[in-house]
């Protein structure tokens, strides 16, 4: 039986690309432009015994926006979703794991699914609806 070509899986890669990068560039953005958040979030790092809270929450948070931005343009997508995945990673086994699996109580199950949907990313790339897939680099993609 023949392949249908109907470009549901490039649709539906952009559409997951686009939700996650929206996500981590709010998330980003509370952190760096909202009054309060980078300290907040500086101080929680402190808090939890992360190392050097200053700096980690500032990689945090400029990590969080440009990668949600990348990931929405679908450029730099992979590399994107590496750093991304590192910093679920983390999230998922420091702060969230000891709550439980759900959100309400603190636990892990958004940070679960940012994590596989961040996965697809990566294995797939941006996909062919990305500004990325404009570059002939594949790197840029």
């Amino acid at each position: 039986m023949a392949k249908k070509n109907n470009n549901m899986g490039e649709w539906s890669l952009a559409l997951l690309r686009v939700i996650l990068g929206v996500i981590f560039l709010y998330h980003g953005y509370l952190k760096l432009f909202v009054p309060g958040g980078f300290i907040g979030t500086k101080d929680f790092f402190a808090a939890i015994g992360i190392p050097l809270p200053v700096y980690s929450a500032l990689l945090v948070s400029v990590v969080e926006f440009a990668g949600g931005i990348l990931l929405v343009l679908g450029i730099l997508s992979r590399w994107s979703s590496v750093l991304l995945l590192l910093d679920m990673i983390v999230a998922f086994f420091v702060v969230h794991l000891k709550n439980g699996f759900l959100v309400s109580n603190g636990g892990y199950e958004f940070v679960l699914v940012l994590i596989a949907g961040l996965v697809v990313v990566l294995a797939s790339g941006a996909g062919k609806l990305a500004l990325g897939s404009r570059f002939k680099n594949k790197h840029l993609q």
